[in-house]
């Protein structure tokens, strides 16, 4: 993707506040100078099996990317792709999925767009609104900051298991409950606190960190004995069940990731691709007592921001 957005000419807008210079969750646009949009879409395959099921995993994934901000999510559109001989009933109970977990969130879905697909793609474009000067971007990370992460990670595994036919219930269950679970809380719990933030979704854990290294100027270290792994994913992985995002991800930056002296099994669970995965919170040591009297749920700290090896990200055990 950074190839192909390098034929592009730059931008030049002074109200567009956040744009593709960070690789961020969301773009953010400035209206007034009390009020900004903060704009993102995200469109993926089913995941499960049940589509009322996956239409909360969707809202709730693509909403994520606001709270990511520090915005608070509004308005957002459908976008589907759909065999056109498909069930009727299936749409519907996917967008009835969909809209019931954005009126949680507090969203309205007003319309979207529909296309013939062979395969269905559901995803929403949502837009939500932040102070121009309270945005929490992956760029603003600072040496001695800590990062805590909010949901465990593993997720991507437990459904390629799924996928191919594996009886993986008891490891499924508690992943759906997860990936319907909004950020909300959490993006709530570091405003004013926060000096960054991203959602682990498609490039993973070490993928995100890695653009937030890269976007800040700074490094990262994690400790894998640290970061919270979804019950089953790493015996699923020992199992002989690949999961496609971590080839992907591993292709594409595990040339800008210290990994020696690692369980490399392990780490590879960090490479897999999230859906609807936490935040990581980055935010100086002493704020954390704070976030965690805000935050009631677990969030670990898992790592930490360096002022050495600007642009990488070191796993350590």
């Amino acid at each position: 993707m950074a190839q192909a957005l390098a034929f592009l000419p730059e931008i030049k807008d002074e109200n567009l506040l956040v744009g593709l210079n960070t690789a961020d969750d969301a773009g953010v646009y400035k209206l007034t100078d009390d009020l900004a949009l903060v704009y993102t879409v995200d469109v993926f395959a089913p995941i499960v099996d049940d589509p009322y099921t996956f239409g909360m995993i969707v809202a709730a994934n693509s909403i994520s990317d606001v709270y990511a901000m520090g915005g608070d999510p509004k308005l957002a559109l459908n976008v589907v792709g759909f065999p056109g001989k498909g069930e009727p009933k299936m749409l519907g109970e996917m967008l009835k999925g969909a809209q019931d977990k954005a009126k949680q969130a507090g969203v309205t879905i007003c319309g979207g767009h529909t296309f013939v697909s062979d395969e269905i793609k559901y995803g929403l474009s949502v837009i939500g609104y932040i102070n121009p000067n309270k945005i929490i971007t992956n760029a603003g990370a600072k040496p001695d900051d800590v990062i805590v992460l909010t949901k465990p990670i593993g997720v991507g595994i437990i459904v390629q298991a799924q996928l191919l036919g594996k009886k993986v219930d008891e490891y499924l269950t508690p992943a759906i409950e997860s990936m319907t679970t909004l950020n909300r809380d959490a993006s709530l719990a570091m405003r004013g606190l926060a000096d960054a933030a991203t959602d682990i979704t498609g490039y993973g854990l070490a993928g995100h960190l890695l653009e937030m290294a890269q976007a800040s100027k700074v490094g990262i270290e994690i400790s894998l004995s640290k970061i919270p792994f979804h019950n089953g994913a790493l015996d699923i992985l020992k199992s002989g069940i690949a999961e496609p995002g971590i080839g992907m991800n591993l292709g594409s930056f595990a040339d800008r990731v210290d990994k020696q002296g690692v369980d490399e099994t392990k780490a590879m669970l960090v490479f897999g691709s999230e859906t609807s995965g936490g935040l990581a919170i980055v935010l100086p040591e002493n704020k954390l007592e704070a976030f965690r009297k805000k935050y009631k749920l677990s969030a670990p700290v898992i790592g930490r921001i360096t002022k050495e090896n600007k642009g990488w990200l070191r796993i350590i055990p």
